[in-house]
Order: C-alpha cells, then sequence, then structure tokens
C-alpha cells in the first residue's frame, strides 16, 4: 500500500485522547514510545534476570550430577535476552525521538522492530521450551517456575511487539484511536496516561526551573514479577527484603518498619515513584533513608529530576546486577556513616553536657557509660572525662571532709579561747582564791 493509498480521508478532525491533551505532537509521540521502552524492558527484565539466577543454580546442579548439563542452554537464552535489550535500546533510542528521525517513517520502524527483534526472540522461546521439558524429564522441580517465567515473558514481548508493529502502521488522525482501542482490549497502551502524566510535570518544572553491606530493604514496584527476580537478587546477596506492589502500602510499611534502603519503580498506577519520593524526602523521620529509582523509563528529565528530588542512585531496566549490587552497597555504606555522625554528634553532646554538670556538681560518671565504651577517640575521651570526673569528685570528698574537720578544730580553738579569757579576769582570779580557802577550811583538822 503506498502513502497516498494510506493517505486519511476527509473525516471531521478527532479530539486527541484526555493523556494527550496539553501536550506537543512531538512530547506526546515522546511519550508513547517512552512507554513503549517500559513495557518492552518489563518481560527483558524478567528474561534476563531470571536466567541468570537459573545459570547460577545449574552451575551448582552440574558439580552434583553430570548428567543435569542445563548451562549452555540458559546460556543462550541470557545472551538473546541481552541482545533483545541492545536492539530495544538502540531501535528506541532517546536520541532518536529528540531529533525526530522515528516520526519521519513510523511504518519502517515498525518493520524494522518485528525483523530485528524475532530472531532472538525465538531463541528466547525454543530454548525456554526445550529447557522446561528437560528439568521435567530430569525431575528438577526447582526449575520448572522459573523457567516458565522465562516463557511467559518471551510470548509476552511477542505479544507487544505485534501490538507496536500494528501501532506503527497508523497514521496521525488513526493513533488517538488505537490508543483507545489498545487500552481496552490487550491493555498494551494502559500505562500511557500513566508515562503523560508523569512527564507533563516534567516539563512544567523544567520550564518553571559502593564493601559490600547487608540491610533491610523494601522493594516497591507494581509488578509482581519485578518484585520476585529483585527480591531474590537481594536476598542472594544478604540483604532482608520486604515488598510493596505500590505506593501507599510501600509508605505503610516505610512507616511501621525500620529499613535501611528503598528501591522505587518509577512508572506506577494510583501513586507513581516520583510523589512516593517526594513524600519520604519531606518526611523528618523519613528524609534520611536512601532511595534507589529503579524505572524502564530513561529520559534524562526523569533521571534528573529525581536526582534533584533526592533520591541516591536512578538505575534502568533490566538491571545489571553487578552494578546494582554495587549502588545498593555504596547507598548503605553512605547511610552507615551518615547514622554514625549522627550519633557521634549526639555522643559530642552527652560530654558537653557532662562537662556543664560537673561545674554544676550534678554529673554522674555512669552517665557517660554508653559513650565510653565506644572503641574510638570520642569513647576513650570519655572515658578520660570519667576519671578526671571521678578524680574531682574525690578531692571534693576529701576536701568536705578536711573542711567539716577544721571546723570541729576551730570550734573547740575557740572554746578554748573562750575558756582562757575567762580565767584570765581578776574576778575569776578572786573566785579561785576563795574556792582555795574553802578547800583549806574543809580539809583542816577537825578538833
Amino acid at each position: 500500500m503506498t502513502n497516498a493509498e494510506r493517505e486519511p480521508q476527509h473525516t471531521e478532525p478527532r479530539e486527541a485522547t484526555p493523556a494527550l491533551q496539553g501536550l506537543d505532537a512531538g512530547r506526546a509521540q515522546r511519550a508513547l514510545l517512552a512507554n513503549l521502552r517500559h513495557e518492552l524492558r518489563t518481560p527483558l527484565n524478567a528474561i534476563i534476570g531470571y536466567s541468570e539466577m537459573l545459570i547460577e543454580d545449574a552451575q551448582d546442579l552440574d558439580e552434583e550430577d553430570d548428567q543435569a548439563d542445563l548451562v549452555p542452554d540458559l546460556e543462550k537464552v541470557h545472551a538473546a535476552g541481552n541482545q533483545l535489550l541492545t536492539l530495544v535500546n538502540d531501535i528506541l533510542d532517546p536520541a532518536g525521538i529528540e531529533t525526530g528521525q522515528l516520526e519521519l517513517d513510523l511504518e519502517a520502524f515498525g518493520a524494522q522492530l518485528r525483523h530485528e527483534l524475532r530472531t532472538p526472540l525465538n531463541t528466547v522461546i525454543g530454548y525456554s521450551e526445550m529447557l522446561l521439558e528437560d528439568a521435567q524429564d530430569q525431575g528438577l522441580e526447582d526449575f520448572i517456575p522459573d523457567l516458565q517465567k522465562i516463557h511467559a515473558a518471551a510470548q509476552r514481548f511477542l505479544a507487544l511487539i505485534s501490538d507496536i508493529v500494528k501501532f506503527s502502521k497508523l497514521q496521525d488522525g488513526e493513533i488517538d484511536a488505537h490508543i483507545e482501542a489498545l487500552t481496552a482490549s490487550s491493555g498494551t497502551s494502559s500505562m500511557i496516561q500513566d508515562v503523560v502524566s508523569t512527564i507533563r510535570p516534567l516539563a512544567e518544572d523544567t520550564a518553571s526551573t559502593e564493601a559490600a553491606e547487608r540491610g533491610s530493604l523494601l522493594v516497591v514496584d507494581d509488578n509482581e514479577m519485578n518484585r520476585d527476580l529483585l527480591a531474590r537478587h537481594l536476598e542472594r546477596q544478604g540483604h532482608t527484603v520486604a515488598l510493596a506492589e505500590n505506593g501507599r502500602q510501600a509508605l505503610e510499611m516505610i512507616q511501621r518498619d525500620k529499613l535501611d534502603l528503598v528501591l522505587l519503580d518509577v512508572m506506577m498506577p494510583e501513586m507513581n515513584g516520583y510523589q512516593v519520593l517526594q513524600r519520604l524526602k519531606s518526611d523528618e523521620a523519613w528524609r534520611d533513608i536512601p532511595v534507589i529509582m529503579i524505572s524502564a523509563l530513561d529520559e534524562m528529565d526523569s533521571v534528573v529530576r529525581c536526582i534533584e528530588m533526592g533520591a541516591e542512585e536512578y538505575l534502568p531496566k533490566p538491571f545489571n546486577p553487578v552494578l546494582l549490587k554495587a549502588r545498593i552497597n555504596a547507598s548503605l555504606e553512605k547511610k552507615r556513616l551518615r547514622d554514625q555522625e549522627v550519633e557521634y554528634l549526639r555522643n559530642v553532646a552527652f560530654v558537653t553536657d557532662a562537662a556543664a554538670a560537673v561545674e554544676a556538681e550534678t554529673f554522674n560518671p555512669d552517665d557517660l557509660a554508653d559513650v565510653a565504651a565506644r572503641p574510638d577517640r570520642l569513647g576513650q575521651l570519655a572515658r578520660v572525662f570519667q576519671r578526671m570526673a571521678r578524680e574531682v569528685y574525690a578531692r571534693e570528698q576529701r576536701l568536705k571532709q578536711q573542711v567539716r574537720e577544721l571546723r570541729i578544730e576551730l570550734s573547740e580553738a575557740r572554746q578554748a579561747r573562750q575558756v582562757a579569757e575567762i580565767t584570765e579576769t581578776d574576778y575569776f582570779r578572786q573566785l579561785q582564791a576563795q574556792a582555795q580557802n574553802l578547800r583549806d577550811i574543809l580539809e583542816g583538822p577537825s578538833e
């Protein structure tokens, strides 16, 4: 069919869908293609991630059983998944969207997508089916659920390609109608509302303005497969992992539990990742919890906004396990150092308060017991301060005892002086003489 034959007839112009109202044509197309990247990467995330874990499990199994050699086929699945990811990134290159290259010939774009992705996709589907048969024949029940997830993800990817090819053949006047049809049927464009509602604030805002750590982590993603895959990777690294399927549930868990780090998806219904991040960073009790944003939406505007809002890192889907581990470890290490600094300053305040208490004579050395138990220099300072305070206290007690004894001596001396002063008077001497005469009379010989 020629371009002339596909020219739309003279019909009344369609009103743009609510999702696309308020955006110019370039921005609307950019939003739609961003959504395509997001949706295509979701099943790829599952294919690559589950195949990586299965390879590790199969390598351990091969050491015990020479008959169960699944590694070569799993490596083919993993390689094909990475090839698909590379092709998706190249075909839906954001740079091409920015320059308008993809807008020139959407039909050619759809044909390229179908042609280049089908071969590696067939590899994934074919080998996953064979691996499922092998696992069932060899009684490897633990491998079957993950292989089924890989196969289901590949089928989902295939369905997405078909819908995208249909979309690419449409003319501008038909796009809105097709979006509505897809939303009502296959759900391929069900996230367009979320994409546009996410990108529009970005435009408004732009116009207006790694040593291994272990921790308690929260994974927030509305896709169950993404949550499961990420949680299993993190648990293998020794972390404790909690899961939330939406932003509201995540906030409830953050309020209830003590968490070291949050891994947050950007694209979620009801409450997207930006809104959750804003709530976290605006709350004094939560703002120091590090947040890593993970999303298939790789627009630079999105990355910049997340970092400006306070996110620790931004990682694209499907994630690289080595990079993910390094970023998580780095974030946990920074949190650990930040917590240490807060604790250090708190303990310094204890020491300075203790100095004031010594001056006010209300200091108790036991008040510094926790700080003195630290192995660092602050602990050493607290221990020295304790010893000095105890010595000062002991000296004060000795001085007080000496003062008491001195007071007694002074009292006795005062009394002696008063007695001496009395005995030295003429009147007292006369009394002494009279008393002596009386004793002499009484002691004289009786007749």
